[in-house]
């Protein structure tokens, strides 16, 4: 009686669960790049943006459930840290592109696997900032929408 018992529960959960696919981020290309010279002492804006190149961008696969949608999302206030001094940048602005829409949402294809997707970034350099490297992590989520 127990083995039959415990061979419905198993049947039943094999014919009732549902598959539950995780969402898998397949790294391109993990950092942004400022390209360009930007001179300290005079306020301008460094803009890393998908639409006019794709090489000093984030770029990335998500892989999951076919057909499903993802959304991306990122922290409102994030800071890029000067590398000896206690001076930062807040990031004004990031951009969604590639595979990406403008509000961070994409579709996983038939094979399981997004197209490329892309998220840059705009700074502001004020007349302020010293000159230097300036870097920081910046944690982005992807769900199913």
């Amino acid at each position: 009686m127990k083995f039959l018992l415990k061979y419905a529960i198993y049947i039943g959960l094999t014919f009732y669960s549902s598959p539950f696919h995780a969402l898998e981020i397949i790294p391109e290309n993990m950092e942004v790049k400022f390209p360009g010279m930007y001179i300290s002492g005079s306020g301008q804006n460094a803009d890393a943006n998908p639409a006019n190149s794709q090489i000093y961008v984030v770029r990335f696969y998500v892989e999951g459930e076919p057909g499903k949608k993802i959304v991306v999302s990122l922290p409102s206030k994030q800071y890029l840290n000067h590398s000896r001094k206690s001076k930062r940048l807040r990031i004004k602005k990031f951009y969604f592109g590639c595979g990406l829409s403008k509000r961070g949402r994409a579709k996983i294809k038939g094979n399981g696997r997004s197209k490329l997707l892309c998220i840059g970034a705009r700074v502001k350099i004020g007349a302020n900032h010293p000159a230097g490297v300036y870097t920081s992590t910046i944690p982005f989520e992807v769900n199913y929408k």
